[in-house]
């Protein structure tokens, strides 16, 4: 087909330039539109360097939270077997039972605590609190009790707990 104005009607000729001028700007915005491979992929790098550091900053903050949970949870539990002691005006006495991984008030049936991160070579056989209230361990009066927790990565982290 010739592209005569002659053998094109008017309309026929405004719609064949329109479409020409149509795709020749497409053309054009598809070469400026878009993003390279280089872009995309030092997208997808920034990403995966700032994911990595708050997936650090997580575990490091989740470990934590571990730790100061046993170190609550054994404060409580020395401080109750603390007053039980000077309430009922009786000598406790706590032992570690390596079966259960807990410490066990032998005053009390229900009076245990379970923490199976306690490593076990830092706990104290048997802890005894006298009746006015000061903790013995190994027969030696202390006012500090140090354990060490395994954590899930293998690291050992060391608390120690006010008597």
């Amino acid at each position: 087909m010739c592209c005569e104005k002659s053998s094109l009607s008017k309309l026929d000729f405004f719609c064949y330039h329109r479409l020409h001028r149509h795709y020749k700007k497409s053309d054009e915005n598809i070469k400026k539109s878009g993003f390279t491979i280089i872009e995309v992929l030092i997208v997808v790098l920034i990403i995966g360097i700032l994911s990595s550091a708050a997936i650090g900053s997580y575990s490091g903050a989740v470990q934590d939270t571990r730790i100061r949970s046993s170190a609550d949870r054994l404060q409580i539990f020395f401080q109750s077997c603390k007053e039980r002691a000077r309430l009922r005006n009786l000598e406790v006495k706590i032992i570690y039972d390596d079966k259960q991984k807990c410490f066990v008030n032998l005053d009390s049936t229900n009076s245990f605590l379970k923490i199976p991160e306690l490593y076990k070579s830092s706990i104290p056989k048997l802890i005894e609190i006298s009746k006015d209230g000061n903790f013995k361990i190994m027969g030696k009066e202390t006012k500090i009790l140090d354990l060490s927790l395994e954590m899930p990565n293998g690291n050992l982290a060391t608390i120690s707990i006010n008597l």
